[in-house]
């Protein structure tokens, strides 16, 4: 058994609710991620993209940026953003400026084509939205987000 495992079992079995509780959303927000990614990869394919690629063109759309300012707001590495950067410009629906503020980092910009295929995933999304959103009270749905952005804040400050 992993060693994982094990801690997480321990803390089912001590009894607290409160960690019962914790163990069970960590769990749910895992499954949770994996059909956000999947459907996000789903959404995208109709326009040749994957969900990674459609992150990062909706990070310029409104506003050119750096590839490492890029990767802090969406919690990837500099390096895998800069490969999907690459990828964007490579098939033009981003392209690399001159960034004023520092020589060498460019700053990655959405073309025409990449703002009409980010349009088309973009009202995709708002179309599952509806669907799925539907009947659920709003109020519930931000103190879920509430909740996820309090533990979120804890668990940050656990890092190394």
């Amino acid at each position: 058994m992993s060693e994982k495992v094990a801690t997480r079992q321990h803390v089912v079995k001590d009894g607290d609710r409160a960690c019962d509780a914790y163990s069970a959303l960590i769990d749910q927000v895992g499954r949770l991620a994996d059909v956000v990614e999947a459907i996000g990869n789903g959404i995208a394919r109709p326009t040749g993209q994957s969900l990674a690629r459609w992150q990062v063109l909706a990070e310029v759309e409104h506003e050119a940026a750096p590839v490492g300012a890029i990767a802090c707001r969406l919690g990837h590495t500099r390096q895998a953003v800069q490969r999907v950067a690459d990828l964007l410009v490579e098939d033009e629906l981003a392209c690399y400026r001159p960034n004023p503020a520092h020589q060498r980092a460019k700053l990655l910009e959405v073309t025409p084509t990449g703002r009409a295929a980010l349009h088309r995933m973009q009202a995709a999304y708002t179309q599952l939205a509806l669907r799925t959103t539907e009947g659920l009270d709003p109020e519930r749905l931000n103190l879920a987000r509430e909740t996820l952005g309090e533990l979120q804040r804890r668990l940050e400050s656990e890092l190394p």
